[in-house]
């Protein structure tokens, strides 16, 4: 059982003070390997910050179009155009901390407010991954911090439904518009709990007053939300789409699959002890309990959380796409609000041998953490050693037939061309421009092959002839499929060539070197790394950026 101190109140600790505390536990945890390194080794967290130097140097890319700051999905954008003035990696090292404690302060009084302080020390051992979540190591930096603040927004709309008030009532507004100016996605999880709440209400006099006081305040950031919605769904002329269909579904095993590993955080398979909370959180909500005498089963009465609830959003999590026009991980990004939903549903006590696994697990997670930070940044200073090879402004292309090295559960090397971006101006053709809803847009698009997704795919893709053969079903020593490989090299080439100074290859297979044109030399190579440089040509621009 998980000692008496820990489940009742200690003299003078309040209920804040105890959150508090557990805040510090779970950011401690969580932040303290962000000292090990000058940037977190995040997927997508180098696009970003290209994107912050595109914005801070508009002058140098004239090829893209910044949209403003008043658009949902901006808040990273807006945090490095205030702080990076100095250095982007520090602000954007000083934004995953402020991520990582607002995650780890939500999450016990999110649980202090819907299952009561007597479930609060349980639900901790089983939500710590949250704070250092999956969307954190993706470097969704966005989501993350959205969804730290809608865990804030349904404790103030509790709140709200228990003693309505105006005052109240604007706070939901006004916090619904920074949830939304983070991500659109976890406000309309929050708009979705609270009108079936509204809607379950047993009278048309209780419906209306639900309404009146907690979806309407919701009403504003609804109503943009539906806008960038709008905006991201009807695409502009020639815009790609990351997908040849226009959805795409999981399978039944990798529905299963992610319940885990879009929580996790882990970078690499060491990290993998995320395993155990993840079976045990299911195990113990589900499982019948004898806790005392409130609620059925002895579980509390939640309102906006009811199991009706938790079954519609499990719903949800089953039936929407993984890829809808462009929007990755969309079913995927429910999975944490079904982790903190089912975590209410935790006994309150718990044999000691659980309480030891699951404490050791979170210590564990912590140390192999700090540890992954330093490999993974062996990795990205592996991938930037070439930065003298590169010379300021050059039109620098990335072909990556591997996207990371180390990493097991992101792709760590992906978006690493931004730091040669932030380094050297180089250009940035794999920034996120594609979308009207993004915070920058191209001007006029280039050749779709060398724009993304095709262009950032395009090396790992067909990186061997028969890589080509499998796609096309044919034997790898057909004469016909390595002739259509060699083909579809110098059509990618023909676009390419004229537009790009220097080429960054990574990981280049044998077989693949010889189809790069004879105009790009070979200037470093170290590791897995190569850069070429394309000789001058008679007559070509001094900046012929794409």
């Amino acid at each position: 059982m998980l000692p008496s101190d820990l489940r009742q109140r200690p003299s003078g600790l309040s209920d804040v003070r105890l959150g508090l505390l557990f805040a510090l536990v779970l950011f401690v945890l969580a932040a303290w390997p962000l000292l090990l390194v000058e940037v977190p080794p995040f997927q997508d967290l180098p696009n970003h910050l290209a994107t912050a130097h595109i914005v801070a140097h508009p002058a140098l890319y004239p090829q893209y179009v910044f949209n403003g700051f008043f658009r949902s999905n901006s808040l990273l954008t807006l945090w490095l155009a205030a702080f990076g003035g100095h250095s982007l990696t520090g602000a954007a090292r000083a934004f995953v901390a402020f991520v990582l404690a607002l995650n780890a302060v939500a999450l016990p009084f999110f649980v202090l407010r819907f299952a009561g302080r007597g479930a609060l020390a349980v639900a901790m051992l089983f939500v710590w991954p949250l704070v250092h979540s999956f969307a954190v190591s993706m470097g969704f930096l966005n989501f993350a911090s959205a969804f730290a603040l809608s865990l804030i927004l349904l404790t103030l709309i509790d709140r709200q439904r228990e003693s309505p008030s105006l005052r109240k009532g604007l706070g939901i507004t006004a916090l619904a518009g920074l949830v939304w100016y983070a991500h659109p996605f976890p406000l309309a999880v929050v708009g979705a709990l609270v009108a079936l709440h509204v809607v379950s209400r047993p009278n048309r006099r209780a419906r209306i007053r639900a309404f009146l006081g907690m979806q309407l305040p919701l009403a504003p950031a609804g109503f943009l939300s539906l806008l960038i919605a709008r905006q991201h769904l009807i695409k502009a002329d020639h815009a790609p789409t990351f997908a040849s269909a226009p959805f795409t579904y999981l399978n039944p095993w990798e529905l299963a699959e992610h319940l885990w590993l879009d929580v996790s955080g882990a970078l690499t398979r060491w990290g993998s002890m995320t395993i155990v909370p993840a079976l045990l959180l299911f195990y113990f909500a589900c499982r019948p309990v004898n806790d005392g005498p409130e609620g059925r089963e002895g579980r509390t009465q939640r309102p906006l959380l009811s199991g009706y609830a938790l079954a519609i959003l499990a719903a949800a999590y089953l039936a929407l796409p993984v890829m809808l026009s462009n929007w990755n991980y969309l079913n995927c990004r429910l999975v944490p609000f079904l982790w903190v939903g089912l975590a209410l549903r935790l006994p309150r006590t718990l044999p000691r041998p659980i309480v030891v696994l699951l404490a050791a697990c979170a210590l564990s997670f912590s140390a192999v953490l700090a540890v992954d930070y330093v490999r993974l940044d062996r990795d990205r200073a592996e991938f930037t050693a070439g930065m003298e090879a590169v010379p300021a402004r050059a039109t620098l292309l990335p072909l990556l037939f591997k996207q990371g090295k180390t990493s097991d559960f992101t792709a760590s090397l992906t978006h690493a061309w931004g730091y040669y971006t932030l380094a050297k101006d180089t250009s940035a053709p794999l920034v996120f421009a594609v979308e009207r809803s993004y915070p920058i847009t191209y001007r006029e698009f280039p050749p779709r092959a060398l724009i993304p997704p095709a262009l950032d795919q395009f090396a790992e893709r067909n990186g061997t002839a028969a890589q080509v053969c499998q796609r096309l079903r044919q034997a790898p020593d057909d004469a016909a499929c390595a002739a259509a490989w060699r083909a579809l090299w110098a059509g990618f080439w023909r676009e390419a060539e004229p537009r790009f100074s220097h080429l960054l290859t990574w990981a280049i297979p044998a077989e693949a070197r010889p189809m790069i044109p004879a105009v790009y030399q070979r200037v470093f190579a170290a590791g897995e790394l190569e850069i070429y440089a394309r000789e001058a040509r008679p007559g070509a621009g001094k900046d012929d950026r794409p």
